[in-house]
Parts: structure tokens; C-alpha cells; sequence
């Protein structure tokens, strides 16, 4: 198959995008995670009351980050197709289909996920900053916080399965022209190895393991950076 110059530079620069907007999602998971030392375990033990002393900014720079993660989506979504098309994949295949749904509302679940994690945590943030007394905040937060993430959750699963299922067998099979030990660089991949690795520093006792919270949004980068791998190596057509 080969590809005009053009539409291989739009492709490239709509993954490119992609990787960096993800890639800084990631950061924004960073943002989230942090909790300084010697907080007590609050709402199912997600948080705790060390938040309290987090920068406000880190929630809003994370915010942010969010809003950014779902233009980059909203670009490298339809690229991902377009470029499964160029492959010349079957569009009635399974696994084409799959990877259709899974990047459908992609662009919103990363925006409305952020965004929800960020204002509950500011909520939390803001009654402990107040004087909110442990029982009360965990008592007063813990159904709100579960009726808000939970849908959301649901969401984050139904958007990286199909895609990451997609994607390994698209890799795995050569279909899409790059080294095989690509498979990893993928939404699920990336996540799971990262909550292995932060089981490993809890182990030892290591305090930066919510630096592995980025996993699900660095699988997507680089995913992102596996297809502009993938346009690179397509031909140029003659006309």
C-alpha cells in the first residue's frame, strides 16, 4: 500500500499530537496522585487527608491537562482508523469494529474523567481545608465520590479493553508493519504493567508510586507513537 505525502504528514502530526497531549495526561495523573506522607485513609481509602496540604494548583494544571488529553484523542482517533484503512483492513472485520468502539468516546472519557477526579478532590480538599473533622468527610463524601467515579470507571473499561484487544492482535499479527514487541504499547498494556511496577515499590517501601498512576494515559501515547512508527514506514504513492 501507498499513501500521498500530504495525507501521510496529516497522520504523522495527529499521532505526534496525540502522544504529547497523552503523554501529559500522564503528568496530570501524576498531579492526582500525589499525596504528601502521614495522611490518614479517607473514602474507601482512594485518599487521604493529607490532600489537604496538596497545591490547588495540581488539580487545576491537571485539569487541564484532561481538556488537553481530549483534543489529542479527537485527532488520533480518526487517524487510527484512517490508517487501519490505508493497511487494508477489512472495515466488517471484528477486530476493526472493535477498535471503532473503543476510540468512539475515547476524546470525552478523558476529559470528563479528569475533570471528575479534579473536582472531587477539590471538594474533599476544600472541607478538610474548613475544618471538616475524618469521620464526617469520609461519612458525607463516600456515596457522592462512588456515584461519581464509578460510571466513569465503567467508562475508562469499556473505551481501553476493545481498543487494546484491537490493537495487540493488529500488532501481533503484522498487520500494521511494526516489531511485535509493540503489543505492550497499549491502554491496558501500559496500565498493567505500571500497577506491577507500583506493587513492586510499595514493597519496598518506595513513596513514588503514584508515579505509576500514569499507565492507561501513557498506553494511549504510546500507542500514539506506535502508528506514527507505522505511517513512517508506508510508501509514498507516485501521483
Amino acid at each position: 500500500m501507498s499513501i500521498e505525502k500530504s495525507k501521510k504528514k496529516k497522520l504523522e502530526s495527529a499521532f505526534i499530537f496525540g502522544f504529547i497531549a497523552l503523554l501529559l495526561c500522564g503528568v496530570g495523573d501524576w498531579l492526582i496522585g500525589y499525596e504528601p506522607e502521614g495522611g490518614l485513609p479517607l473514602i474507601y481509602g482512594i485518599t487521604s487527608t493529607s490532600i489537604a496540604d496538596v497545591p490547588t494548583a495540581f488539580y487545576v494544571i491537571s485539569f487541564f491537562f484532561g481538556i488537553l488529553s481530549g483534543f489529542g484523542c479527537m485527532y488520533f482517533a480518526p487517524a487510527i482508523m484512517k490508517l487501519l484503512d490505508i493497511k487494508g483492513i477489512d472495515k466488517d472485520s471484528k477486530m476493526y469494529k472493535l477498535m471503532r468502539f473503543g476510540l468512539k468516546s475515547a476524546p470525552m472519557m478523558f476529559v470528563s474523567f479528569h475533570a471528575a477526579c479534579c473536582i472531587v478532590l477539590l471538594m474533599i480538599q476544600a472541607a478538610l481545608r474548613a475544618g471538616l473533622d475524618i469521620s464526617t468527610a469520609d461519612s458525607v463524601y463516600l456515596i457522592p465520590v462512588a456515584t461519581v467515579l464509578i460510571p466513569f470507571v465503567i467508562w475508562c473499561y469499556l473505551c481501553d479493553i476493545p481498543v487494546t484487544i484491537a490493537y495487540m492482535y493488529f500488532t501481533l499479527k503484522g498487520k500494521l508493519g511494526i516489531n511485535k514487541a509493540a503489543f505492550i504499547l497499549c491502554p491496558m498494556g501500559l496500565s498493567i504493567a505500571a500497577k506491577i511496577i507500583a506493587a513492586v515499590m510499595v514493597a519496598l517501601g518506595s513513596k513514588l508510586s503514584f508515579l505509576t498512576a500514569c499507565g492507561e494515559s501513557w498506553g494511549y501515547a504510546f500507542m500514539c507513537l506506535a502508528f506514527y512508527l507505522a505511517v513512517k514506514k508506508e510508501s509514498l504513492s507516485r501521483r
